[in-house]
């Protein structure tokens, strides 16, 4: 395995001399390691000035500051050209502890089909942020949801990628975003995300070197996930990387009954954590309360199946538009429809049905279908919460 390591750096001229020196100093200590590569992403602030007085490193810069993803790309493509089958990557705000580069670089030689990442333990470092900790824990969910891996630390910066897999796929986002996209991509071609305990350094106040941007960043945050659900939710087939191994499951032949028998026996055995049950049953609820009657159930597994959620819960939740209930989610359904395309609530002449009112009856069934949903995700999230023992699927 030939490997570099590579440092994306924007602004930290009070960190980066000290992490460059701490990462020339374990280098020794990984024999496949030929090249230290900074990437110089426009700093503005005399790190560059810095970075060019460093011996011991490849350095590479761009004119102007082009986000993080972009950054690591252009680190990638230059390892790359040189030869490199690997890439470990480290951040330049002395966060990381160089150390736990060789821990990683260890995990990815006996695993060099694998992307390897640091997992940090948040809860017993001191000084970390509230905001960073509920980060880590979304996003631990969604990917989950996305990729069916359980990847408990998704933002930590110490990594080692496999550069062939990395470079044969498209990425859409560069900037923080880059970082979730690429484990999702990966995922999807069949790499297993293996995590490996690394330390966790915080510092107080000003010693604290971050470019997150609070709004910006999160709203980018929240877009590579609806992008990646809504990606792993459409029909067409995702990106293969590495060949399917005989033990992994597939449900290619969903017209088969073997393959819905194998998928519910799976998500039994697996087990689901509370928020990823309420998120089944709140997904059933939505497709319950849309019109597409007779084929609830069937669809309910489907995207349960394909977002890696408790089939069982989904069905249950789909559940609600039992025969019974037809009538009252009909009236509310059709209510809501007229309020939102008329101004008024109305429900008269609903018994003498005709064509002219399945536009508010089609509106309406989907603004109850999404508000039943919420309601049934924070109630189920609750009841859960009081009557049951957290569980991860592995």
């Amino acid at each position: 395995m030939k490997c570099a390591v590579i440092i994306p750096v924007f602004n930290h001229a009070g960190s980066i001399e000290r992490v460059i020196g701490e990462v020339l100093a374990v280098m020794a200590r990984m024999p496949g390691v030929v090249e230290l590569i900074v990437v110089d992403d426009g700093c503005t602030d005399g790190t560059g000035d810095i970075l060019r007085r460093q011996a011991g490193i490849t350095l590479v810069s761009h004119a102007v500051n082009q986000g993080k993803g972009r950054a690591l790309l252009t680190g990638f493509g230059h390892a790359a050209a040189n030869g490199c089958t690997h890439v470990l990557t480290i951040d330049a705000d002395g966060q990381h502890c160089a150390g736990d580069l060789v821990r990683i670089y260890e995990e990815a030689s006996a695993h060099p089909d694998d992307l390897v990442i640091g997992y940090r333990d948040l809860d017993t470092a001191g000084n970390v942020p509230a905001r960073s900790k509920k980060g880590r824990n979304a996003a631990t969910f969604w990917l989950r949801v996305q990729t069916g891996q359980r990847i408990p630390d998704s933002q930590c910066g110490l990594r080692a990628y496999p550069l062939s897999h990395v470079l044969a796929v498209k990425h859409r986002f560069l900037r923080y975003d880059f970082e979730t996209e690429v484990l999702a991509r990966m995922a999807w071609g069949g790499l297993k995300i293996r995590s490996v305990p690394v330390k966790c350094i915080y510092f107080r106040g000003a010693e604290r070197v971050s470019h997150f941007r609070p709004v910006m960043d999160t709203l980018r945050g929240v877009r590579v996930n609806v992008y990646l659900v809504c990606r792993r939710l459409a029909p067409a087939p995702l990106r293969r990387l590495v060949a399917k191994s005989a033990a992994e499951s597939s449900f290619g032949n969903w017209w088969r009954w073997a393959s819905w028998r194998e998928a519910i026996g799976e998500m039994l055995r697996a087990g689901s954590s509370n928020s990823e049950l309420a998120t089944a049953f709140a997904l059933g609820i939505f497709i319950g309360l849309t019109p597409l009657y007779f084929l609830h159930s069937i669809i309910a597994i489907y995207l349960a199946r394909r977002l890696h959620l408790n089939v069982i819960a989904a069905v249950v939740g789909s559940q609600i538009s039992i025969p019974p209930l037809v009538p009252i989610w009909a009236m509310l359904s059709y209510g809501a429809g007229n309020l939102l395309l008329h101004g008024r609530w109305n429900v008269a002449g609903l018994s003498d049905f005709s064509r002219h009112m399945l536009p508010a009856l089609l509106v309406g069934s989907f603004l109850v279908a999404i508000c039943t949903a919420t309601i049934g995700l924070f109630v189920a999230r609750g009841v859960l919460y009081c009557v049951r023992t957290e569980r991860v699927a592995g």
